[in-house]
């Protein structure tokens, strides 16, 4: 199901334009605008993630009743290396799921940022189009992770049907006794996980993270994860998947921490965070 890319991101994104050119009569490809989205200090880091992701792309607690109003779940702060950076905090005995009450055993949290029906195009890709997503990720050296999922990036389908699982995340799990970092997969009948690294290996430095996603019943997700210090350099390709499925209306991107606190709840820390930053988002 996986192998390891030969090139770089630009020289897949050009080849899966020429495939999706032949599959379609080559027709001129549609590239549209870039939304970017950096860090910058003296503005509210919502107001930044709205003005570029639209109004109602934030999904933290802080936002829903029930929740703590006075506690900054997403907060722009210095970084060493790019000198800014969005901090995203989860407490695990305090912030909730939006405004859901879950049924004991199936409790989570999320605070989270997203594409969403009013978003910008390049935020919403539909079917037969391809995605190209970059972004960079630091994960807290004290975070811990559990046989629970908590995912960092989700695929997710908008839409009347069959967008229940996701098409992709990017999670940190303990598979089998070894916690880790990989990527998940879904389609309607299967589902998948592919190790990316060790979940100590990946903490506490940056990590560029690219995902270019070919839309279609038969489609591809390209996947690159390397750390600026040059220790992590890894490119995964899952070809032949369902990317799309039957009530798909979009597909569009989502970031954070979004996590189980189900069964091994008592393993998490009180308060986890990580860092996100340079966030690109394009559609043809």
């Amino acid at each position: 199901m996986t192998r390891y890319f030969c090139r770089g991101g630009f020289t897949l994104l050009c080849t899966i334009l020429c495939l999706t050119l032949s599959a379609s009569e080559k027709k001129e490809p549609v590239i549209t605008e870039e939304i970017k989205l950096k860090a910058k200090t003296g503005t509210k880091a919502i107001l930044q993630v709205q003005k570029a992701f639209g109004k109602y792309s934030i999904e933290t607690p802080k936002i829903f009743k029930g929740n703590d109003k006075e506690f900054e779940h997403i907060q722009i702060v210095k970084d060493n290396e790019l000198e800014s950076a969005f901090m995203f905090t989860l407490r695990r005995d305090i912030d909730g799921d939006r405004d859901k009450v879950w049924p004991r055993g199936k409790e989570r949290q999320r605070n989270e940022i997203k594409g969403y029906q009013r978003s910008p195009e390049p935020m919403k890709a539909k079917l037969r189009e391809t995605h190209h997503i970059k972004w960079y990720l630091k994960i807290d050296k004290s975070f811990q992770i559990n046989k629970e999922f908590c995912h960092f990036f989700q695929l997710k389908a908008v839409g009347s049907k069959n967008i229940d699982d996701p098409v992709l995340t990017l999670s940190g799990v303990t598979e089998r006794g070894k916690p880790q970092l990989q990527l998940q997969w879904w389609s309607l009948k299967n589902s998948g996980r592919i190790f990316l690294t060790e979940w100590e290996n990946c903490k506490d430095k940056w990590l560029i993270c690219e995902c270019i996603s070919n839309y279609s019943k038969n489609g591809s997700i390209h996947f690159s994860i390397r750390s600026l210090d040059g220790e992590i350099n890894l490119k995964k390709q899952l070809n032949n998947l369902e990317t799309w499925r039957d009530g798909f209306e979009f597909i569009r991107p989502k970031w954070g921490i979004y996590r189980s606190l189900a069964k091994e709840k008592n393993k998490l820390n009180p308060q986890d965070q990580i860092w996100m930053n340079n966030f690109s988002i394009r559609k043809i």
